[in-house]
């Protein structure tokens, strides 16, 4: 009993560590996710000569990231909410949603330039 009683309490201290670093790896990658459609943006505006300003469809920049991806599949972060689009020479922003599921372990900070 004492055994279980140990392996319980250890187990107790053990979750809230484990959940709270699951949400910042989901953090982190929706970072990386900006990135990728900051550079697929720019990319688009190059290749087919678009202005600042202009405004970039989902299907234009999705085209330009690796195939198969759930951002090049949907348009939308790993919590299920749409990126939009985007425009040229402007940072894309983290959607709203996605921002207040996360606050909990990444703050302004970890977001710049990217924050909402």
């Amino acid at each position: 009993m004492i055994v279980v009683g140990i392996i319980t309490l250890l187990a107790a201290l053990a979750i809230p560590g484990f959940l709270r670093a699951r949400k910042r790896a989901q953090a982190s990658r929706v970072k990386d996710d900006l990135r990728l459609i900051e550079a697929a943006v720019d990319q688009y505006a190059v290749e087919t000569q678009r202005q600042p300003g202009a405004v970039v469809s989902v299907a234009d920049w999705t085209a330009y990231l690796k195939k198969e991806t759930l951002l090049c599949t949907t348009g939308k972060d790993l919590l299920g909410h749409d990126f939009g689009s985007q425009t040229v020479d402007q940072i894309p922003i983290i959607p709203s949603a996605t921002y207040a599921a996360l606050s909990d372990v990444a703050d302004d900070g970890f977001w710049a330039p990217f924050g909402p």
